[in-house]
């Protein structure tokens, strides 16, 4: 029997975790093409956004406003007009924080653009309001400031309700980068066969490989596991992956661990009785040469004494 050394299991476990881990690291190297693949990005999401306030321009003109003061429905088709300019403008805020979420921005805080309803009330001289909601919020959705009293006042003065304030207000995705896309990919690969490799030899190494005799599945099992559990720890600080999905991933992988690390001690076990066993025959196989001479001397001796 062929005892695997540790050092092998471990570099094998090391190998399967090393590759994950590179593919789902952000790579700090930016290839040649990066800055044209983000510009074409960076355009898609202006294009998104732009069809996005096209569609509220229509809504609002299609407004009934009937009920509004004469300077009420000036106000408001000002702001009309402003918004649409701030749409052809194409100056929108970016999501820096939340990879594949659509979250709000108030301000962008590195370009220092405002989203569109703080545009506008920037533009009716209430940049008070803005720069107080970006400091206590800057994520927050207009539909939560109902009970912003200056808020809902400018509201009503210009003609807007809150619906459809929150209706102009639009989130922002993170644009996917080339890395993050390939690392993306290459999570569908890796993820099903890693998990689904430790759970085949959590299987096998708890019932027909108990005792450790087949290597392949030891040491799949080390490396699937260490690989299942470093992905279910990834997976558990995203938050776009249920909390459940990632710690199911991560106990499988330990579970696939615990068994291989089981099998592997019971095969040193067996294959270290058997060095013993071979080494007990081995022993008694040229010892027992010596003992017949012997026995055979001392019944000579015996029989030339008697006669």
């Amino acid at each position: 029997m062929h005892l695997l050394r540790p050092s092998h299991l471990v570099a094998a476990a090391a190998t399967v975790v090393g590759i994950s881990t590179a593919t789902f690291s952000t790579s700090g190297a930016r290839p040649a093409s990066a800055s044209h693949a983000d510009g074409v990005a960076d355009a898609r999401r202006i294009a998104r956004i732009r069809t996005h306030f096209d569609s509220v321009l229509t809504e609002l003109a299609a407004s009934a406003a009937d009920s509004l003061s004469r300077p009420a429905r000036a106000r408001r088709s000002a702001l009309i007009e402003t918004l649409r300019a701030y749409r052809d403008r194409g100056d929108f805020p970016h999501n820096y924080d939340f990879a594949g979420q659509a979250i709000p921005y108030f301000v962008d805080r590195r370009t220092g653009a405002l989203c569109a309803v703080a545009h506008l009330l920037a533009s009716t001289g209430r940049r008070d309001i803005v720069d107080r909601v970006a400091i206590s919020d800057n994520n927050v959705w207009v539909a939560q400031l109902a009970g912003d009293t200056a808020f809902t006042r400018w509201l009503v003065h210009q003609g807007l309700t809150l619906a459809e304030a929150a209706r102009i207000q639009v989130p922002y995705m993170q644009p996917e980068t080339p890395a993050q896309k390939a690392r993306n990919s290459a999570f569908l690969v890796v993820a099903p066969v890693a998990v689904g490799s430790a759970l085949v030899t959590t299987a096998l190494n708890a019932l027909g490989n108990a005792d450790g005799h087949q290597r392949a599945t030891r040491v799949v099992g080390i490396a699937a596991g260490a690989a299942s559990l470093a992905l279910g720890a990834m997976l558990v600080t995203r938050s776009d992956v249920p909390t459940s999905v990632g710690a199911a991933t991560a106990g499988v992988g330990g579970l696939s661990l615990m068994l291989a690390g089981r099998a592997t001690h019971r095969h040193r076990s067996l294959v270290a009785r058997q060095r013993e066993l071979d080494r007990a025959r081995h022993v008694e196989a040229a010892v027992a040469p010596m003992i017949g001479a012997q026995d055979g001397g001392r019944a000579g001796m015996m029989l030339s004494v008697r006669y």
